[in-house]
Parts: structure tokens; C-alpha cells; sequence
């Protein structure tokens, strides 16, 4: 059968004015207003009978608005607490498998986003230097960020910091406006083995996400909409054992043994 028309093809337009807004950092909010201004825009261009042939409502969005609204509200205390706590409850040198093992299963049945935080401030209590941070703030407030000029006995992890600010913060660095999360990242990146636990968070908060229907915001969104039309899906342990045991924790595994067991 041949398609004589494609009802709604503007849409293709407010989709790509949202793919692209991904890429925009500065100035503030701009990415997030072209996305909610795209969002209206689709909703408003559209003529009814095509919102009515896909069966379009909000419900399944607004049941995932407010799982990860009590999520956010509720996980400040905790990342705090992470962050003064995680030296003591992982020890010196936990290994890398722990936190992408640790961001995955937690991945697997929350969103990746809230995972990656905690972790995160694991990681940040664990490994950053507060006493290293603080003097590359004092030299960024000063303006005194010439490497060559750096000596003192923390002189090559200020500087490894400092040479990761000028490569991804070099506008807010000559404005000396870099704020301390900013820091702490940039001396977790520039330092020693410290990297390999955000590389750790990063890919067990992505690679789990499958494993579940509410591994991540869009999973449970599809999920929802088919319940919502009726359309036959696995149940959550169904998913589970048919799907996430056989297909993907093998790959977990492959990617466990080859990059982060040691």
C-alpha cells in the first residue's frame, strides 16, 4: 500500500530545532526555551485528526514528570551525604568495577540521570583534593593561571587541573567565574587513574539503562504509551528474564572484564 500524504510532516522541523538545541550551552536557558518553544509549537501547528490518529495525550508524560520530579526533590540530601561520606564507606582504592557495577544495577531500575549524580559525589569525595581545589580557585579568582610560574608540592596536579579548565571552561576561566563543580571535575579529569571512575559512572549509567522498563525516562514513556493503546508488551520481570539476562548482560560483562576489572 502507498502512502499518498504524510499528515504532520512539520513536526520533522520542531524535531530538528530540538536535536540541535542539544548542542547549545550559552547563553543560559536558550537550549531549554527552543525545546519547550518547539514542544508548543508542534502541539499548536498540528491539526487535531492527526493528534487523534496517533491517540495522542499527555498521560504518559505526565506519569514520568512526576516519578523523576519526587526523584530530584528527594536525592540533595543524599548526594550531600555521599559526598562527605564515600572515603569511609569505600575505602582508599575502590576499584572501577565497583562504581560501573554500583551506577548500573541503580541505572537498571531508576532513570541514568540521578544515578550518574550519586555516584558522581561518590567519586567526589572519594578522589578530589579539597585542598587542591581550593588553591586553583584562589589562582582563578587572582587571575595567577600561568602554568609555567606554578611550583609548591601540589604544583602538577594544580596544574593538570588548571591546562583541563583553559580546554573546556576557557570563557568562564578569563572571566574568572569557574564554579567549584566545574573544578572538581576538571581535577578528576586531569589527575591520575581519578578519570577512569568518571569514564566507570558514565558508561554503567548509559549501557543499563535497557534492562528495564524504567531504566530510563523514555523507556517507561513507551511502556506507557502502549498500555495506554492497548498494545501487548512484556511484563517488568517479563522484560527482564526474555530480553535484559540473555541479551544484555552478556555484553555488560564483555565490557566489565575488558575495561573496568582492575
Amino acid at each position: 500500500m502507498l502512502f499518498r500524504s504524510f499528515d504532520g510532516l512539520a513536526n520533522l522541523f520542531f524535531l530538528a530545532v530540538i536535536l540541535g538545541a542539544v548542542f547549545i550551552n550559552h547563553p543560559l536557558f536558550l537550549r531549554e526555551g527552543l525545546m519547550l518553544a518547539a514542544a508548543l509549537g508542534s502541539y499548536y501547528t498540528t491539526r487535531p485528526q492527526v493528534h487523534a490518529a496517533n491517540q495522542f495525550n499527555f498521560h504518559p508524560i505526565q506519569e514520568v514528570a512526576i516519578l523523576f520530579i519526587g526523584i530530584f526533590a528527594t536525592m540533595m540530601p543524599a548526594l550531600d551525604w555521599l559526598g562527605l561520606n564515600a572515603r569511609s564507606l569505600l575505602g582508599a582504592n575502590p576499584a572501577p568495577g565497583l562504581f560501573y557495577w554500583g551506577t548500573g544495577a541503580l541505572s537498571s531500575v531508576l532513570d541514568n540521570a540521578p544515578t550518574y549524580l550519586s555516584f558522581l559525589s561518590a567519586v567526589f569525595g572519594s578522589f578530589v583534593d579539597a585542598e587542591v581545589v581550593q588553591q586553583v580557585q584562589v589562582l582563578v579568582q587572582n587571575g595567577g593561571t600561568d602554568l609555567a610560574t606554578l611550583t609548591g608540592p601540589h604544583a602538577e596536579e594544580i596544574r593538570n587541573t588548571l591546562q583541563v579548565l583553559q580546554h573546556h571552561h576557557a570563557t568562564e576561566l578569563a572571566a574568572r567565574s569557574v564554579n567549584l563543580r566545574a573544578v572538581e571535575v576538571a581535577f578528576l579529569l586531569g589527575n591520575g587513574l581519578s578519570n577512569g571512575y568518571l569514564v566507570a559512572i558514565s558508561v554503567g549509567a548509559v549501557f543499563f539503562g535497557a534492562c528495564t522498563y524504567i531504566g530510563n525516562g523514555p523507556n517507561f514513556m513507551v511502556k506507557s504509551i502502549a498500555d495506554h493503546q492497548r498494545i501487548r508488551t512484556p511484563s517488568f520481570l517479563g522484560f527482564v528474564f526474555k530480553y535484559s539476562l540473555p541479551y544484555m548482560l552478556p555484553m555488560l560483562l564483555a565490557v566489565w572484564w575488558l575495561f573496568f576489572r582492575t
